[in-house]
């Protein structure tokens, strides 16, 4: 195989893994997330990016709860939806990385 030949398949393996690369991103952000609120309360759900999308409460276990809890608990399922998501996202990415090589 000549040096052409050569550069040609390698610009050709870096391009599969490129594109493998996006698509894993791609998939990463276009799948939602969803994740249960502590004590029973609902859950919260995040798009691919962290992006809220929605809150669901249980209407009788929020009975049960003060305002100062029930937005403590609601405020830390988000955050873990988001940081869950980006973690998602980067094994996502990741692992397409590794299977390219």
């Amino acid at each position: 195989m000549n040096s052409e030949e050569r550069l040609y398949h390698l610009a050709k393996e870096i391009d599969a893994r490129v594109a493998a690369v996006e698509q894993a991103a791609k998939t990463g952000e276009s799948l939602p997330l969803v994740l249960d609120i502590a004590a029973g309360l609902g859950t919260v759900t995040v798009d691919g990016l962290g992006g809220l999308v929605s809150v669901d409460l249980a209407r009788n276990a929020v009975a049960g709860q003060t305002g100062t809890s029930l937005a403590g608990h609601v405020l830390r399922a988000i955050t873990n939806a988001e940081s869950a998501a980006a973690a998602r996202r980067k094994s996502l990415v990741e692992n397409a990385a590794r299977e390219t090589r």
